[in-house]
């Protein structure tokens, strides 16, 4: 005989239906280990159908070390922004993100879902990255997909920052003098800036020289079309590249707290030696 109290333990311990866990249970005879696994089979075979499901929204989930030396981002898509919120959903993106920083061949690594799905799960190595994902789709009813990550490894410091309910996300890689109140709120500022300003690169020095060579050449040809003087180019050119820079370039963008000064001044002004290595920004459904 099962009874409602066995399927309401069956129920709490793999969320699954009523009606599913009753049917597991009559099937094994009442045996709740046995139908854990008959859920699982059930679940998974389940959620391979669901996998081909388009994942359009989701969350932007960070994890920083507590030594600050280590940090990870990651975008976790789901099918809903409802499902994004679920507190499941979360703590899958969490584990996920922890794995992630505990695995040695992910040291400054950055890559999509595929690099990591196939790795034995950290915290239960009977278990793949990828079938943690599925027991979560099985659990959560929708398809979900862990599309990319990054992780920073610094002898200086890492700082993540997520924007609201985790549409964005920020990770700096920098190096100060000390850790103390001042400098974290110089670098949260800076996360902010990020995640607002969408920079691409840290300075001028570190701008990839083929898109300066491609932006150089777009800009010379636009300057031909508009007709201007062959010998003048060359100037109009490199007003139009400060311009790029300023749009592109984290240190030479106009500070969003104060637009009278760059984020380069800003640091400098604030006194902290702050020095922004480098950094990574993700958006849900971003390039």
């Amino acid at each position: 005989m099962i009874s409602a109290e066995m399927v309401k333990t069956l129920r709490e311990m793999t969320g699954a239906g009523m009606l599913e866990c009753k049917k597991a249970l009559e099937e094994a005879g009442g045996d709740m280990e046995k139908a854990k696994e008959i859920l699982r089979i059930r679940g998974l075979a389940k959620a391979d159908k669901k996998a081909g499901r388009e994942t359009k929204e989701g969350i932007i989930y960070a994890y920083v070390s507590e030594d600050r030396k280590r940090g990870v981002l990651i975008e976790l898509n789901c099918e809903t922004d409802f499902v994004a919120k679920n507190e499941h959903f979360v703590e899958l993106a969490l584990n996920i993100a922890k794995h992630i920083a505990s695995i040695p061949e992910n040291k400054d690594r950055a890559g999509t879902g595929e690099d990591i799905t196939g790795q034995a799960y950290a915290q239960d190595t009977n278990i793949s990255v990828g079938d943690l994902i599925k027991s979560a789709i099985a659990k959560i009813g929708e398809n979900i997909q862990l599309r990319r990550f990054a992780r920073f490894d610094t002898e200086g410091f890492v700082h993540a920052y997520v924007h609201g309910i985790g549409k964005v996300g920020v990770l700096i890689d920098y190096f100060a003098p000390s850790l103390n109140d001042q400098t974290l709120r110089v670098v949260q500022d800076v996360a902010l800036q990020i995640a607002a300003m969408k920079p691409e690169f840290v300075s001028i020095e570190s701008v990839d020289p083929e898109a300066l060579e491609r932006e150089r050449r777009i800009l010379t040809e636009q300057a031909r079309q508009e007709g201007k003087p062959e010998n003048i180019i060359e100037k109009v050119v490199e007003g139009r590249l400060r311009k790029f820079y300023q749009e592109k370039v984290l240190l030479e963008q106009a500070f969003i707290k104060e637009e009278k000064k760059t984020v380069g001044q800003y640091i400098k002004e604030s006194q902290t030696g702050v020095e922004i290595k480098r950094f990574v920004r993700f958006e849900v459904g971003g390039v």
